[in-house]
């Protein structure tokens, strides 16, 4: 008990420290001139407004709409700046015109040169992502990140197939390749706000493969902080839990302890799932606390009224069944169950081969997989109604539960090298 109050005092210290690194990168982001995105802000604001909001890329597939309103939002706050420095670095201005949707009111300012137009802001997230698109909006315009983002995307999954093979743990790369065509490729390289949930989690997995032999229980619960802080500091609400679902399996999976004693698995999946939600919503909420303190703006009691409204408990016309359904049928695409289908049905040969030369012995650690692969249910039970109204991104969770049925049936066919 000891030990774990001292973890938790310094868990707390490191979400502070990070609160205070935050702040400063934001504040060091606005040292860009706005005068030298200015071009690449036209340009983008321009292919933005041709694309319009919900575009598909594929038409008539409900997996590869994008979402050109947070694409839009994010451009709009990136570029946009008043004589309040400390109001843009805290509250996220951006500007509005009329009633329509941030990226129409931005393309408005910039391509029309309406003038008519205020300032708005969205200080209850940290926007992280300026600290990128920024410096970026420098040299390139919106089509030019993209594919910088396809080319990193894809740098980043041939590196940790290659990871996968060469640390001898050749049974998730069917999962992780079944859960990546899930997520849809080809959204993830065109949506900015798709993207940082997939780096973090790609990362994390990557990290937990390559150093598992360095990483003891407490600089586990360390990193689960951290990708949690990063979430809270880069994502919108998209599908968050991904960042600790997708690396929680991929540890469970590949840590050899865990495989032989499931009292470890259990208490791993506790501690890792309590820091990474220290770090998730202790960054969040520290950023309602600092922007409430430094402006005029109650950025906590809007925040807290959100919080209430989003998650459809306390209003009448929200059901869980309903958030389910919606989400399912958002990624109800045949040719992409098919697949996943005929991956699923190699596995469980495998199994059945591996079975019948070594016996049937589960691993005890497949039901803990099991466990965590039910972790989007929680997400869509606290986030109902953010949930069914955004269920064209927030689909993207159940790729915890692809993930998680893959690498149980992965870890028991005897894809994997020998226990040593």
């Amino acid at each position: 008990m000891k030990e774990t109050g001292k973890l938790l005092l310094k868990e707390i210290l490191i979400v502070a420290i990070c609160v205070v690194a935050g702040v400063m990168l934001l504040a060091a982001t606005y040292l860009v001139p706005q005068d030298r995105m200015k071009d690449n802000a036209w340009e983008s604001a321009i292919l933005m407004h041709r694309e319009g909001l919900g575009s598909f890329l594929w038409p008539s597939v409900k997996m590869t709409q994008l979402d050109g309103y947070t694409d839009g939002l994010m451009l709009n706050t990136a570029y946009t700046e008043t004589d309040d420095g400390i109001r843009d670095i805290l509250l996220d201005t951006r500007v509005q015109v009329r009633e329509i949707n941030p990226m129409e009111s931005f393309y408005e300012m910039i391509a029309l040169e309406n003038k008519e137009y205020r300032v708005e802001t969205y200080g209850r997230y940290w926007h992280g992502y300026q600290i990128l698109w920024r410096p970026l909006l420098c040299f390139f315009d919106y089509g030019e990140i993209r594919q910088i983002n396809m080319a990193i995307q894809l740098a980043l999954v041939f590196a940790f197939l290659y990871l996968l093979f060469s640390m001898g743990e050749k049974a998730l790369v069917i999962p992780f390749f079944g859960m990546y065509l899930f997520l849809t490729p080809v959204a993830l390289f065109s949506s900015m706000q798709f993207s940082p949930c997939f780096y973090l989690l790609l990362l994390a997995s990557m990290i937990l493969v390559r150093f598992r032999a360095y990483l003891n229980d407490t600089r586990r619960n360390y990193l689960f902080l951290l990708i949690g802080i990063l979430t809270a500091f880069f994502d919108l609400l998209t599908y968050p839990f991904v960042t600790l679902g997708i690396p929680l399996i991929t540890y469970l999976a590949v840590d050899r302890e865990c495989r032989e004693n499931w009292k470890k698995s259990i208490k791993d999946i506790v501690f890792h799932t309590v820091s990474w939600g220290i770090g998730y919503v202790g960054m969040w909420v520290a950023k309602w606390v600092v922007a409430s303190v430094l402006t005029d703006e109650n950025v906590i009691m809007d925040a807290v009224n959100q919080v209430k409204f989003r998650s459809g408990h306390y209003e009448k016309g929200r059901s869980f069944a309903t958030t389910l359904w919606l989400n399912f049928d958002a990624c109800n695409i045949k040719s992409s169950w098919v697949v996943l289908g005929c991956l699923a049905v190699f596995l469980l040969v495998c199994l059945v081969i591996n079975f019948r030369r070594n016996g049937i012995r589960l691993f005890p650690v497949t039901g803990m997989i099991l466990f965590v692969s039910l972790y989007p249910f929680l997400w869509y039970y606290l986030t109902m109604h953010h949930s069914s109204d955004n269920s064209y991104f927030t689909w993207r969770e159940f790729s915890i539960c692809v993930y998680g049925i893959l690498t149980a049936l992965a870890v028991n066919a005897g894809l994997s090298r020998k226990n040593t």
